[in-house]
Formats: C-alpha cells, sequence, structure tokens
C-alpha cells in the first residue's frame, strides 16, 4: 500500500530551497501564459546517448520514503515535485503496489494544444508506456478501454468518472508543445511536455512537472516521464533509458552494441568483424571491457566510449575472457589461460599489470563478479568435477555455493550484495536461479522456456536481463527478481551476452 496523506491547503508545499529534504518553487493551478511554467527537467541537447539517472540533475527531484516490506508511506510534503493545489481537508491517498502487475495504469497519449509534434507526442508516449509496462508494477490499461475521449488535462477539466468506470487506479496525462510553440519556454527546437499524475479513487492531482528537450530526443522524454511516474508512485528509483551492451549478429558477425533497456537506440561499439564476446561496463559508464577474436587469439580490449579509443588489456596465449570491473573502476577481473587451466586473475585496468592471482589449479575458474564492497567475489568452477558457484574472500580460500544441479555457470552478484543470479541446466536446458548470496533461497526464474542465459542485474537489484531461445532465435528479455513479469526488449534475434550499466 502506498499511502499519502493530502495537504491540508493549496499552500501546503515542499519547504523553500535548502530548507529541507526536498527543495521546489511553487506554482499555480494553471499552466496559462501568464503563469510560471511548471518545474522543469532539462535534457541533454545530444542525442547519441539518453538521459542517466546516475547525475541528479537528469531527473526528478523527488524526495521518497524508504520501502518497508511491500508497502510506502510518504508524506506529500517530501515526495511530490509540486502539487498545483490541493484538497481543503487532510486525506490520504492508499495505492496498492504489493506485487508484479497490480496496479491498474491508464495514459492516454499527449494533447497538443499548439497543433503540431504528433510525431514527437508518440514517440514520447511510446517510450514512457514500454517502460511503465515492463516495470512489473502496473496493469496497463488497453487504450481501446478509455471511455473519455478528448478531454483536458488539468486538474477540473475532465470527470474522474469516466476512469472509475474502466476500473483505473492511476491516471497519467500529458500536454506536449511541438518544436516553436509559444507556451514552450525552451524555445528553438525543443519540445516541453506537462505530465500530470492523478489517483482516480481519492480523485486527487499527485504530481505534475514540466520535461524540456530536444525534438529528436522525444523517447528520451518518455523515459524521464516513465522514471517521474514510478517513483512517485511506488517511491522506487527508475532506470528507464539506461543502457545495456550486448553482443548481437545482425551484421553477420558478433559484434558489441549498446542499447536502451527498452531495444532501442542501437548502437555498434566494435565493427571489427571478427568474433567479439563478453561486454562488461565500467563503474561510471565510459567504457567497456570485452573478449575479441580479432587477431585470431581471444584477447581482452578495453575502450573508451567517448574517444573511441581501444587499449589492449590483456593478450596471453589461450583465454582472456569474462572481463568484470572492480567497484572501484581501478582493477579488472578476467580469465586467463596460464600454466594450463583457465583461473581467475586481477589487473591494473589502464596498465594491465597483474595485481592478484585469485584462483590455482584444480579446473577451469570463469565468470569472476565481484561484491559492492570489492571485498569478495563469486565465479563458476569446474573444480568439483562439473560446473558449480563458488565464492571467495580476494586473497582467501574458495567455498561451494551450488549443490543443486550438475552445471551451473555465470553467476552475478547484485549492485546490491544480496543476490546473485546465475545459469542452472536442469531437463536438457538452461535457465536463470537467484539465490541469496550465502547460495540459499533458490528462486528459479526461468522454466520450460527453451534456453536462458547471460543474466544481468538492474543498477537497483530488482530486475534482471538475460538472454533467451524462447521465442525463436535468442533475444534479450527482461524479468523482475522474483520471475513473476518478463517481458522480450529486442525482437531481431542474434542478441545474447547482456551486461547493464551501473547506476551512480
Amino acid at each position: 500500500m502506498l499511502s499519502v496523506p493530502l495537504p491540508r491547503s493549496a499552500h501546503s508545499r515542499c519547504p523553500p530551497r535548502n530548507t529541507g529534504p526536498c527543495s521546489r518553487s511553487s506554482s499555480s493551478r494553471s499552466a496559462s501564459s501568464a503563469d510560471p511554467p511548471p518545474p522543469t527537467l532539462e535534457l541533454p541537447l545530444a542525442t547519441c546517448s539518453p538521459p542517466s539517472s546516475r547525475d541528479p540533475s537528469l531527473r526528478p527531484a523527488v524526495c521518497c520514503a524508504r520501502a518497508r516490506a511491500a508497502t510506502w508511506v510518504f508524506a506529500l510534503s517530501s515526495l511530490l515535485i509540486l502539487l498545483w493545489g490541493g484538497p481543503a481537508a487532510a486525506q490520504s491517498i492508499v495505492i496498492d503496489v504489493a506485487g508484479s502487475a497490480d496496479v491498474p495504469l491508464a495514459a492516454p497519449k499527449p494533447q497538443l494544444p499548439a497543433g503540431n509534434g504528433q510525431a514527437e507526442a508518440n514517440e514520447a508516449w511510446d517510450a514512457m508506456w514500454l517502460d511503465l509496462q515492463m516495470s512489473g508494477y502496473f496493469k496497463m490499461q488497453d487504450p481501446g478501454s478509455y471511455v473519455e475521449r478528448g478531454k483536458g488535462v488539468d486538474e477540473g477539466s475532465f470527470e474522474f468518472s469516466a476512469w472509475e468506470m474502466i476500473r483505473t487506479s492511476v491516471l497519467v496525462k500529458s500536454r506536449l508543445y511541438g518544436p516553436g510553440a509559444a507556451d514552450c519556454d525552451s524555445g528553438g527546437q525543443r519540445v516541453c511536455v506537462d505530465l500530470f499524475i492523478y489517483h482516480v479513487p481519492s480523485q486527487q492531482q499527485l504530481a505534475v512537472k514540466r520535461f524540456r528537450g530536444t525534438s529528436g530526443a522525444s523517447r528520451h522524454l518518455g523515459h524521464a516521464m516513465a522514471n517521474h511516474v514510478l517513483e512517485i508512485v511506488t517511491g522506487t528509483r527508475g532506470w528507464f533509458g539506461t543502457r545495456l551492451a550486448a553482443v548481437s549478429t545482425q551484421s553477420g558477425n558478433k559484434e558489441i552494441y549498446v542499447l536502451d533497456t527498452d531495444g532501442k537506440g542501437v548502437q555498434a561499439v566494435t565493427r571489427n568483424g571478427a568474433i567479439n564476446l563478453s561486454p562488461a561496463w565500467s563503474p561510471d559508464g565510459s567504457e567497456i571491457a570485452w573478449t575479441s577474436y580479432k587477431k585470431a587469439n581471444p584477447d581482452l580490449y578495453v575502450k573508451d566510449l567517448a574517444s573511441g579509443r581501444t587499449r589492449t588489456l590483456s593478450n596471453v596465449k589461450g583465454v582472456n575472457t569474462s572481463p568484470t570491473f572492480s567497484p572501484n573502476g581501478q582493477h579488472l577481473a578476467l580469465s586467463r589461460s596460464v600454466d594450463g587451466d583457465a583461473d581467475i586473475f586481477i589487473l591494473d585496468v589502464r596498465t594491465g599489470a597483474q595485481v592478484r592471482r585469485v584462483t590455482t589449479g584444480g579446473g577451469i575458474d570463469v565468470s569472476p563478479s565481484f561484491s559492492p564492497d570489492g571485498s569478495t567475489m563469486v565465479f563458476a568452477s569446474e573444480r568439483s568435477g562439473g560446473s558449480q558457484i563458488y565464492t571467495t574472500l580476494i586473497g582467501g580460500e574458495a567455498k561451494r555455493l551450488t549443490f543443486t544441479g550438475d552445471f551451473n555457470i555465470d553467476p552475478v552478484i547484485s549492485p546490491d550484495g544480496t543476490k546473485i543470479a546465475y545459469v542452472g541446466r536442469s531437463e536438457g536446458g538452461f535457465d536463470i536461479y537467484v539465490s541469496n548470496i550465502d547460495g540459499r533461497g533458490v528462486v528459479r526464474l526461468t522454466q520450460d522456456m527453451a534456453d536462458n542465459e547471460d543474466p544481468t542485474w538492474s543498477p537497483d537489484s530488482r530486475y534482471v536481463v538475460f538472454s533467451s531461445t524462447r521465442s525463436g532465435p535468442s533475444e534479450l528479455w527482461i524479468s523482475t527478481a522474483d520471475g513473476r513479469h518478463q517481458t522480450q526488449i529486442t525482437h531481431d534475434g542474434g542478441w545474447t551476452q547482456p551486461s547493464w550499466i551501473p547506476l551512480r
């Protein structure tokens, strides 16, 4: 349940700037030209990469309480971006967000008061819709079921009864001003979107926010809007518009690409015509490490995405694979073959110099993953026969974690350090499993869905992206960490080995 105490008057606002956990400016109920515009989120002008919520300036600055179990309780003054008015008497809004796909949400397409911006409106709305559907928190209501047609977006300009008829809980309305519109205070080729969030059962407005961006970055606007809706309703920081790195065969070769979490915005990282595997992000998202056969041997490379410069980090004869950056970004762990078997090593990420050898002999050791503090590592090893998951303090002795199944591989620790996602072989296929950090409490995310491999965690540890052949050729899918809600991300085949960019 989400309990939102409403303000006692239209003047109940967050405290003045720099005087409390929220700092907001006041605004009136109307968006007329005589009034100040709603608070704005300025999106970057460049369209080569989407806004990242690692930068607080690129997301709505909301203050919200911490989740306790499946219940969020918010004081409105520390939750809302801004309220344009409110009821005279204190009330409480309760939205049930416990569980997966529980909250019925309606989101009509943006209104266009200036008469232009239809393409931008469609693109922004589409991105927001897909993001909210992918989150697993909402039951997205079919626009064909909407009773209301052509009503306003401001409070008082439409009838809540039309939405009560179809049992909407959260109503998201929007108004978009296309490029050059007089009512968009950004000017030029930028667009503005005013986003309104309502709670239908109580007939109250939860929040209003203006978002701004270029006409060529409409999907970025949609991601920002979805992040705002998610945070207002659930208290959960959104990750929409963040990036994945992955392997794709769309060029005919296995190359590395980056793409948005909704499968859009695909950009090539490699174009060498060789086999390229196992991409891994640096903690700040500025570099990607991967293994390439471009010189015949599987060597390890690191590319600076801003400059395009690539450096060779490890090229010992034999394998140099399964890279993963340390949390501080100074080191990189990998599996490479020295003295026969493949073992885990830690290298200096700038020079490639060996810092530590983590494992020695006893079978093939691959797929290292650091804990958030960098003190512990999990990896897959064949030292006990079939591949199993092990954990070790850096410099300590390895301890086996998995005892169910004869083949478990590709472990990855969640960013919050509490879970491990990995691949297990069962009934002739591969599936995704999630366990507690000690190997207990195993949850099977996939079953009877062909092969499912290559798990990677979302920055908030609530979702797992993986590759799956359930729909034919391998595609990327996203699942809630409990496996209850799964959505296909890519649709053109040949996608494997995703890696989710960290957030800071």
